[in-house]
C-alpha cells in the first residue's frame, strides 16, 4: 500500500488549507501594517527633529566641558595659590589647596606640580562614578593661556602645572551617547527603507514562516492521519478474503473512534453473516435429509405388514409336534416381531424427521414458559418403587431434574409447543448418556436445567454429570444420524437444532460444570435484529396453524 493513500492525500491538504489560511492573512495584514509603519516612521521631518536634538545635546556638552575648562583656567590664574606654591612650604600650599576646594565643587582632584614631573601638592576627593563623569585640565600655575603647558620646550623643567580634574554630571553624556546611538540606528533603517531591504527582510521571513509552516502542518497531518488510514487499510485487506467467501476474517480494530467502531461494526456483521450462512446451510442440509428420511419411511414402512403378518401365519399355522422345529419357528417370530417394532419405531422418527413444521413464533414469556415445563416433568410421575430419582423415559435411567428458573419476566418470540419439544428431547438425550455411562449403575444422574438473560439474547443451558460428548464430536453431533447412543437414531439434536434455527437462535455443545455435557441454547430478544428477522421470516413462511397441527 502507498504511504500516502487517496484518504491521507486528502486529510493531509486539509490540514495544509487550514493552517495556511490564517497564516497568508495575517502575513497579509502584518505587511501592510509594516509598510505603513515604515511609512509613518521614515518621513524627512522625523529625521530632521531627531538630528536637531542630537545637536542640542552636543551643544549642551560642550558647553558645559568648556565651562570646566573655564575654571580650571581661572584656578590655574588665582595669584595666592601661586604664592603658596613659590613659597615651597607644604602647609601653605595645603591650606590654599583647601580653599581653592572650598570654593570649586566642581573639583575632583586639584594637583600642583613641576613640568619635570615633581609633585608640589594635592587635593582630591571621591568620585561617584554613576552620577559624575571627569574632565582633566592642565594650566601653567598664574598664567593665562587658556592652551594647555609645553614641558617639552627648553627652559620649562621647574615651571609649575596645575591639574585640575573636575566633575560634570553623567546623566548629560550618557543621554547623548544613547541618543547618538539611536541616530545612528535610525539613519541605517532610514537607509535601509530607501533601498529596499526592510522588504526584501519580510519576504524572507515570511518565506522562511510559510516554509516551516508547511513542514509542521504535513508533519502534524501525517501523525494525524497515518494511525486512521493504516486501520482503514487493514479493514480494506480484510474485505478482499470476505469477497471470495472467507467469512472467518477478523480485523480487531482497537481504539474509541470511528474508524474502530467501524471495524468492530465489520466484525459483528461477519459473524451474523457467518451465522446466517451456516442456518442457511444447515436448514438447506435439513431439508435435503428430510426428503431421504420420507423415502426412506416410504420404502421401509411398506413391506414391514407384509412380513409381520407373514411370519405370524406361519407361526399359527403350524400344528406339527416337533419340539426343535417349534422352539425354532417360536424364536423366530419373537426376534421378527422385535425388529419389526425396531423398524416401526424409526419409520416413525423418520416420519416425525421429514414432517418437522416451522415454528410458529408468537409474543411469550420464556421464565413463564420454563416454570410451565418444570411443573410438566415434575407431572411426569416418580418411578415407583423407586426413591433415588425421577423416572426418565428413557428405559433404564432415573435421572434427578433439576430447575433453576430466573428472576423477572424473559419477554421472547417462542414457539411454546416446539419449544417443548427441544426441552424432552434434549433432556431424554442427557438420560440416554446417563443410562449408557459405563460407571454408572442403574443410570442414575443428575440433570440441571437453568437460564439467564444476556445483552441481546437468553441462554437456555442443560448440564448433565454424565460421560460428555468428545471435543471432536461437538460441532456434528447436531446433524442427522450422528449419534453416540447405542440405540439412537440421530434425529433428535437434528431436530432440536431446527426448531431453535427457525427460533433465530444458535446451539452449542460444550463441556458442563458438572463433569458431563452442557447443551448451551441461546434464544434471541425480539428487539434485537436476530429476533425481528426470525419474527418476520417466520410469519412470511409459517403455513396456516391448522395445516401445521395435522402435519405434527
Amino acid at each position: 500500500m502507498r504511504f500516502f493513500g487517496t484518504t491521507a492525500r486528502r486529510v493531509v491538504f486539509a490540514i495544509l488549507v487550514t493552517a495556511l489560511i490564517p497564516l497568508v492573512a495575517a502575513l497579509l495584514i502584518s505587511r501592510a501594517l509594516i509598510a505603513r509603519v515604515s511609512d509613518t516612521a521614515f518621513q524627512p521631518e522625523f529625521g530632521s527633529r531627531i538630528e536637531q536634538a542630537q545637536g542640542v545635546y552636543a551643544d549642551l556638552v560642550k558647553v558645559t566641558k568648556q565651562g570646566l575648562k573655564w575654571e580650571a583656567q581661572a584656578i590655574a590664574g588665582a595669584e595666592p595659590l601661586r604664592r603658596a606654591a613659590a613659597s615651597g612650604e607644604k602647609a601653605a600650599i595645603d591650606a590654599e589647596l583647601g580653599r581653592v576646594f572650598q570654593a570649586h565643587p566642581a573639583l575632583v582632584e586639584l594637583r600642583v606640580e613641576r613640568c619635570a614631573g615633581a609633585l608640589v601638592g594635592q587635593r582630591r576627593r571621591p568620585v561617584d562614578v554613576e552620577r559624575e563623569r571627569t574632565l582633566e585640565v592642565k594650566r601653567l600655575l598664574g598664567g593665562v593661556s587658556a592652551e594647555a603647558p609645553d614641558c617639552d620646550a627648553e627652559g620649562q623643567g621647574e615651571a609649575l602645572v596645575v591639574v585640575a580634574v573636575l566633575g560634570a554630571p553623567r546623566a548629560r553624556f550618557d543621554e547623548l551617547e544613547s541618543l547618538q546611538a539611536f541616530v545612528q540606528a535610525y539613519k541605517q533603517l532610514e537607509r535601509a527603507h530607501r533601498e529596499g531591504r526592510l522588504q526584501a527582510t519580510y519576504i524572507n521571513a515570511a518565506a522562511v514562516l510559510l516554509a516551516g509552516t508547511l513542514l509542521l502542518a504535513v508533519g502534524a497531518g501525517v501523525l494525524v492521519v497515518r494511525p486512521v488510514t493504516r486501520r482503514i487499510g487493514t479493514l480494506l485487506a480484510a474485505t478482499r478474503p470476505v469477497a471470495e467467501g472467507d467469512l472467518s476474517v477478523r480485523v480487531g480494530l482497537a481504539g474509541n473512534d470511528e474508524v474502530a467502531e467501524l471495524g468492530r461494526a465489520f466484525d459483528r456483521m461477519l459473524e451474523e453473516l457467518g451465522k446466517s450462512r451456516a442456518r442457511v446451510e444447515f436448514l438447506r442440509r435439513v431439508s435435503e435429509w428430510q426428503a431421504v428420511a420420507r423415502r426412506l419411511a416410504h420404502e421401509i414402512k411398506n413391506p414391514l405388514t407384509p412380513i409381520q403378518l407373514s411370519v405370524e401365519e406361519c407361526h399359527r399355522r403350524y400344528r406339527g409336534d416337533d419340539a426343535a422345529y417349534k422352539r425354532i419357528l417360536q424364536t423366530t417370530y419373537e426376534v421378527v416381531e422385535e425388529e419389526v417394532g425396531t423398524l416401526r419405531r424409526l419409520v416413525g422418527e423418520f416420519s416425525s424427521f421429514a414432517r418437522l413444521p416451522r415454528a410458529e413464533l408468537a409474543p411469550s414469556d420464556l421464565a413463564e414458559f420454563l416454570a410451565e415445563q418444570r411443573e410438566h416433568f415434575a407431572a411426569e410421575g416418580p418411578d415407583e418403587g423407586e426413591e433415588s430419582g425421577k423416572k426418565s423415559r428413557v428405559p433404564g435411567a432415573k435421572i434427578d431434574l433439576d430447575f433453576e428458573l430466573p428472576r423477572g419476566p424473559m419477554p421472547a418470540a417462542i414457539d411454546r409447543e416446539m419449544l417443548h419439544r427441544v426441552l424432552g428431547n434434549v433432556i431424554q438425550n442427557a438420560a440416554q448418556a446417563l443410562r449408557d455411562d459405563p460407571k454408572r449403575r442403574g443410570g442414575q444422574g443428575k440433570v440441571r436445567v437453568f437460564a439467564e438473560a444476556e445483552a441481546e439474547r437468553y441462554v437456555i443451558c442443560v448440564d448433565d454429570d454424565g460421560p460428555g460428548i468428545p471435543a471432536e464430536m461437538r460441532d456434528a453431533v447436531f446433524d442427522p444420524y450422528v449419534t453416540t447412543k447405542r440405540d439412537g437414531t440421530g434425529l433428535g439434536l437434528s431436530i432440536v437444532k431446527k426448531i431453535i434455527v427457525d427460533h433465530g437462535g444458535s446451539i452449542e455443545a460444550e463441556a458442563s460444570p458438572l463433569g458431563g455435557a452442557r447443551i448451551k441454547i441461546s434464544i434471541p430478544r425480539p428487539d434485537t435484529p436476530e429476533g425481528r428477522a426470525a419474527i418476520e421470516h417466520r410469519a412470511e413462511a409459517a403455513p396456516p396453524s391448522s395445516a401445521r397441527r395435522s402435519r405434527a
